[in-house]
């Protein structure tokens, strides 16, 4: 609560190699002191010295000391005393008088200040000379010019404003200093910057660098800090005579090959995967998967081997979505760019939502704020989540200012294939459809030529003049319900068929004409026919204009405002009235025809598709509704601020489009965004979701290790709004040309009348003029097999079809990703939670960035109808910022040298460490930006250093001075991480599969939850490198967390390293290692060496990089002697012998460490 005032000023400052900076806190006193004197009024001259006095010396004191606990701006006023006013602080609390003018010996603020009986602060007493300022306050008569109180509001920014001006000078908040190497005298170790920096630090200790270590040593240092694995037995033969010839040159080339292989992404990326709590799942009861994980984790290996500069994949990932000009890579099609924003959705995620479960988003956004400020800042923001920092410059509306900004845009699922990416399979798809759609147009316009014929053949049991269409007559007769021996359909449906029936209504129609006596009857029968369609028609026209309207016919218009689609399947699913669908399995040629809008599934069931709705509140009327199709697995999805782990999803089984209303709901725990997105399943952010939630009816998503790639539609044909419940009606407009004009006057008339009707439709749609009520009646004619609809008459007709379905099959299936969307939304202030509580919301803050960057932030820090997320990214990579550089570099030494300059990474606050060389932390920042953020020339660069060659060997001297190895006076021994151990085991037995890229395997488990979806992988993994295994937040790989692999839901700066029995435990009995062992010695055992000490000494070079010393020799080949009880040839060929050889070196120490 209280913070020391009286610093020593070498507390508040940072000395640089290049001259000291010294940042002190009485500069910033005189402008907090004319704020504050000018909101008090003019005094009087009789009074101004003490009034002086007590603005520069004593108030900051009290706003900054004592406000929090004793103001109207303290949650709760601590013992009945205030000290915000004159009044107030002489008047005292419970003990007494706070302040007696004049007399300090009965002031108890005295007594408090120098903690005699009370205590205040109750931390830690102020300094003498700030408790002496008080002392000659009160004995010169106390004058206080505050009248009154100020308000809870205004305490708290009198208090927090002072906080701040003090807390803005810490090291790390300081511009980067241009800093010169220091000239170091008589050295002849290295000249170059890097180099300087750590031998002049040396020097002021009196310490000297450690020796260069051996050629074999360094490399497999370098191999296993650039790729993560052991050096090839073939480098380990080569490298160490080239290096002792020519260090600098052998090195030079060394570096360069690595940094140049591809498991160098591999390495890089799984250390920023820890900083950004990279998972797989979503955690918590179900563990979901998290669409697209794999992806970020494949996009940042391509980023590091492709040398993408930092900066970019800065704003990739914070506003990847935003920008102009988005990455795209040529190789896979892929938008790199929209990508990025996954950062934000990795770590846990609740699932549900905010309209039952109070709560969910504030967690997600405190899980994004977290882990953006330590990523990029090294700060730790979440602190101010209820209440200001209570050690760095962050306050709680800092907080909620920047969830605002990552509030504002959609949470969701986006498509990042590039637009162009299937170019050339979708032109032509759409030629093979236009192809199939000549060749249908030809054949069912000769088929419409005897629709008049036919139907009076069927209905009249009369023989047909169309040759031999005995087969054809009987889908007539079957159409109509006249198969020979069937009951006649005349109760198939209750009078008024147009209405109630559509076009089966015919049946019932053409049934009743059948059934009348004599032609007088049946134009009565087709009178009332034409009297019910007329009435029906009138009304549901006037009920439509009346109560529905439409917003787009968005076959013809595109979308409303404020509505957003996504996705292939959208962009080329726009189709006109009549538009083919061709059937992909089957005899078929055509599944149907598709009716004037959007279609996902136009020209194939695996493009990807969406549509955005806008919040509920801007759309006019109370109800949304949309005439739907849909199915395998595509759904609606309501989405209540961001929750997008939500399961309120419905999922879609119709193939005919009919209206669904979306309904708007009562806004409840403080939920500002209510919006339904339509989605295929690859673009739904929680699919597959948990067991048993993905059904429909008595479909079942199968409970496997599957369900992530899966065809999916729907189609959208119509959005109305409407404010009373109901949903438009069909206007029957199809019957107009057949029920309008003169009533036949026979039955043979009304039969003509009919297949006119009929072939007419199919004429205006060969002609390409059909509308959606030709589209209908069409579709009724090949569900019921009135039109040729196979290919198994024409060889050209069967060859197009093939080639559409081979060309469909070749399109894979959707990449898509967990990303940001901010295109038409409507921007969020987000509410402060009084001391974070969800149930106390106070009152809507900005969005902004930190009050301590202010001023700074090019742009002005956000935009005034987006989220400010754009301008945030490039405030970061500005060269004004102070921290992001800083923050990275000290990263990239943390990956080379083990420790960072400042070893806490993720946090450059006062809870975090001082750098140990601040000089040089910053000259590598203006390096680092000024080369282009280049993580590979700042990587060769520190590797190339004198002090990166140094041995591990430590002088006497060196270990009581620098215990820590801070100065780096040698190169610290480094454990291998988990994964590095885990790859070596596979690398050294020969079992490692290189591939780079693809989906996470599951990790191997004793037992499998299929409810959670913790399923097993093969013991090894497939033998794929670590990162490819799935990091489950629920159960990720035990073999992995026996090794400190961090905690998936937080975000990791620097890794444990731990050294405990069940290590140990692992390595001798974990199957995966005994099985690699056996591996190995299955290869051992046919690898050409004809006697025990050739093959040891390989095994040596291929586990430890390096030939086994003469005695360690000796024991080995005794070790192999003593597990057989073989001879010569008998011994080499002994797999068990080798297993138990093998599996010894697995758990050296050695192999599990590097020098």
């Amino acid at each position: 609560m209280f913070s020391r005032i009286g610093r020593d000023q070498d507390e508040m400052s940072m000395a640089s190699s290049g001259g000291d900076r010294v940042v002190r806190l009485g500069i910033v006193i005189p402008a907090t002191y004319c704020l504050l004197f000018a909101s008090t009024g003019v005094l009087g001259a009789p009074a101004e010295k003490g009034a002086e006095f007590f603005e520069r010396r004593i108030r900051p004191v009290l706003v900054r000391e004592c406000y929090s606990c004793h103001s109207s701006a303290a949650a709760e006023i601590k013992g009945e005393l205030r000290v915000d006013s004159r009044a107030a602080i002489r008047a005292g609390g419970e003990t007494g008088p706070a302040v007696v003018p004049g007399q300090v010996s009965k002031s108890l603020l005295i007594e408090a200040l120098e903690h005699r009986t009370l205590k205040m602060p109750p931390e830690k007493k102020l300094s003498r000379s700030v408790i002496a300022d008080f002392r000659k306050w009160i004995q010169q008569g106390a004058v206080d010019p505050r009248d009154r109180p100020p308000s809870a509001n205004k305490a708290a920014e009198q208090s927090w404003a002072l906080v701040l001006a003090e807390r803005r000078n810490w090291w790390s908040l300081q511009p980067v200093a241009s800093v010169s190497p220091p000239r170091v005298e008589n050295n002849d170790w290295s000249q170059k910057p890097i180099d300087r920096f750590i031998l002049a630090k040396l020097r002021d200790r009196q310490l000297s660098p450690a020796p260069d270590a051996a050629g074999s040593t360094l490399l497999r240092r370098l191999s296993f800090v650039l790729t993560g694995l052991p050096p090839t037995p073939i480098l380990v033969q080569q490298f160490p005579g080239r290096y002792e010839k020519d260090a600098e040159r052998a090195l030079g080339e060394l570096v360069d090959a690595l940094l140049e292989s591809p498991h160098f992404g591999e390495r890089m990326a799984r250390h920023w995967m820890d900083v950004v709590r990279y998972t797989d799942t979503y955690g918590y009861e179900w563990d979901n998967p998290a669409k697209g994980a794999w992806e970020y984790r494949d996009y940042l290996i391509r980023a590091f081997n492709t040398d993408v500069g930092f900066d970019q994949l800065i704003q990739e990932q914070i506003a990847g979505d935003l920008l102009s000009r988005p990455r795209i890579d040529e190789a896979s099609g892929l938008n790199e760019s929209l990508i990025g924003p996954m950062f934000f959705h990795m770590g846990e995620h609740r699932h549900g939502d905010n309209v039952r479960i109070n709560g969910v988003r504030e967690e997600m956004i405190d899980n994004k704020i977290d882990a953006f400020s330590k990523a990029f800042l090294s700060m730790t923001i979440a602190c101010a989540r209820c209440h200001n920092h209570k050690l760095d410059a962050v306050s709680q509306r800092d907080y909620y200012a920047l969830a605002g900004m990552f509030m504002t845009s959609r949470w969701t699922t986006r498509s990042v294939e590039a637009p162009g990416r299937h170019k050339v399979v979708i032109d032509k798809l759409k030629g093979l459809r236009d192809r199939i759609g000549e060749h249908l147009k030809a054949a069912w316009s000769r088929q419409a030529e005897n629709f008049e014929a036919d139907l009076l053949a069927a209905v009249t049991g009369s023989p047909s003049t169309g040759g031999d269409r005995t087969g054809h007559l009987a889908m007539w007769r079957k159409a109509l319900g006249f198969e020979p021996g069937d009951k006649k359909k005349s109760d198939m449906v209750p009078t008024g068929f147009v209405a109630a029936a559509g076009l089966d209504g015919l049946k019932f129609l053409v049934s009743r004409l059948v059934s009348s006596p004599d032609d007088a009857a049946a134009r009565a029968v087709w009178n009332q026919a034409v009297g019910e369609w007329t009435k029906a028609r009138s009304e549901r026209i006037r009920t439509n204009r009346r109560d529905f309207k439409s917003l787009a016919d968005v076959g013809r218009d595109g979308w409303p405002a404020g509505w957003v689609v996504e996705g292939a399947g959208m962009r080329h699913g726009r189709v006109a009235d009549g538009t083919p669908l061709i059937a992909l399995d089957g005899k078929r040629l055509v599944q149907g025809l598709l009716r004037r809008g959007y279609h996902t599934h136009s020209l194939s069931s695996k493009l990807p598709g969406a549509v955005r709705m806008p919040r509920q509140q801007d759309v006019p009327g109370k109800y949304i509704s949309l005439e739907l199709a849909g199915g395998e697995w595509s759904g609606s999805i309501r989405m209540a601020d961001n929750a997008f782990q939500t399961e309120a999803v419905k999922f879609f089984d119709w193939q005919r489009p009919r209206w669904q209303r979306f309904d708007d709901i009562a806004p409840e725990n403080g939920i500002q965004r209510v919006s339904y997105d339509l989605v295929t399943s690859a673009l739904n952010p929680n699919f597959p979701p948990r067991t048993g939630v993905a059904k429909v009816g008595s479909l079942r998503l199968p409970d496997t290790d599957t369900g992530f790639e899966k065809r999916s539609w729907f189609s959208v044909t119509g959005i109305v709004t409407h404010s009373q419940a109901g949903q438009p009606a069909d206007e029957l407009a199809r019957y107009s040309s057949l029920l309008e004009g003169k009533p036949p006057r026979t039955l043979r008339d009304a039969c003509r009348r009919i297949g006119a009707w009929l072939a007419s439709t199919v004429a205006d749609w060969s002609a390409g003029r059909a509308d959606g009520d030709d589209v209908q009646v069409i579709n009724w004619l090949l569900e019921n097999g009135l039109l040729e609809n196979t290919a198994s008459t024409d060889s050209d007709v069967a060859s197009l079809l093939a080639t559409y379905r081979e060309t469909e099959q070749s399109i894979p299936f959707p990449r898509t990703v967990n990303s940001m969307d901010e295109r038409a939304v409507v921007p969020i202030d987000y509410p402060l939670n009084i001391r974070g509580s969800i149930h106390q919301r106070g009152a809507n803050v900005p969005r902004r960035f930190l009050q301590v960057f202010s001023g700074k932030t090019p742009g002005g820090g956000r935009g005034e109808s987006d989220s400010g997320r754009l301008e945030l990214s490039r405030f970061l990579v500005d060269e004004r910022h102070a921290l992001t550089a800083r923050v990275h570099v000290n990263r990239i030494w943390q990956w080379v040298f083990g420790n960072g300059l400042v070893r806490t990474s993720n946090d450059f606050g006062r809870l975090g460490e001082r750098p140990s060389h601040p000089g040089l932390l910053d000259f590598l920042a203006r390096e680092f930006i000024s080369g282009g953020w280049s993580n590979k020339r700042m990587i060769r660069r520190l590797l190339l250093t004198r002090a990166f060659r140094q041995s591990g060997r430590q002088s006497a001297k060196g270990v009581v001075v620098d215990p820590d190895n801070r100065l780096l006076h040698h190169v610290s021994t480094r454990r291998l991480e988990a994964e590095a151990i885990r790859d070596s085991l596979l690398a050294v037995s020969g079992r490692l599969d290189r591939t780079l890229y693809g989906r996470a395997i599951n990790p191997y488990r004793h037992a499998e939850d299929s409810a959670k979806r913790l399923f097993s992988g093969p013991i090894d993994g497939k033998g794929r490198r670590s990162i490819y295994l799935k990091v489950s937040i629920m159960a990720p790989s035990k073999f992995l967390l026996n090794f400190n692999f961090p905690d998936p839901k937080l975000p990791t700066g620097r890794r444990d390293v731990t050294n405990v029995p069940a290590q140990a435990l692992v390595l001798l009995n974990d199957p995966f290692v005994v099985g690699l062992a056996d591996q190995w010695a299955g290869r051992l055992v046919t690898d050409g060496h004809s006697d025990p000490k050739s093959r040891i000494e390989a095994m040596f070079v291929r586990a430890l990089g390096r030939l086994p010393e003469s005695d360690e020799l000796s024991r080995w080949m005794e070790l192999a002697r003593s597990l057989s009880d073989q001879g010569g040839d008998q011994l080499m060929t002994d797999r068990g012998v080798w297993k138990n050889v093998a599996h010894t070196l697995m758990n050296t120490k050695e192999f599990i460490h590097f020098r």
